[in-house]
């Protein structure tokens, strides 16, 4: 398929590169107080990808007045963060992590032998005996 001059792709090579453009263009916004912008650049689809609690900082500092000192402390530690992984070249964190189970035992495996539950008993066996010797001696003074 041929692209026209000047056309961007359809699809980012670097997603995460093209995430960090998007935070940064927030950023010169936000340090502009430029309500409009952050306010426009909040109805992006790559907003979703946002923490809700960023977006919510945003939207409020979009609606403050200029005169107003408050910083996006959460947009900037996001931000930090997201800057932070594309340097160690970590990939992008995802909704949902991978769990990790431990192999699965052998088919009919479930219940301890009959020589297992024998040793266990006599192990809970020996260390009761052994506290009851220890509750009925004489404390030494």
């Amino acid at each position: 398929m041929h692209r026209r001059k000047g056309v961007p792709a359809r699809r980012a090579r670097d997603p995460l590169a093209a995430f960090l453009r998007y935070v940064e263009e927030i950023e010169h916004a936000v340090l502009a107080r430029d309500s409009l912008r952050i306010t426009s650049l909040l109805r992006k689809r790559t907003a979703t990808h946002l923490p809700r609690e960023v977006r919510e900082e945003l939207l409020l500092v979009s609606r403050m007045s200029r005169d107003s000192l408050r910083a996006p402390v959460q947009f900037f530690r996001f931000q930090h963060r997201m800057t932070q992984l594309a340097i160690a070249k970590e990939p992008l964190p995802t909704a949902q992590t991978e769990l990790h189970f431990d192999v699965a035992p052998p088919t009919g495996s479930i219940r301890r032998s009959a020589s297992q539950r024998a040793a266990a008993r006599r192990l809970r066996e020996k260390e009761c005996a052994d506290d009851d010797d220890a509750s009925h001696e004489e404390p030494t003074a």
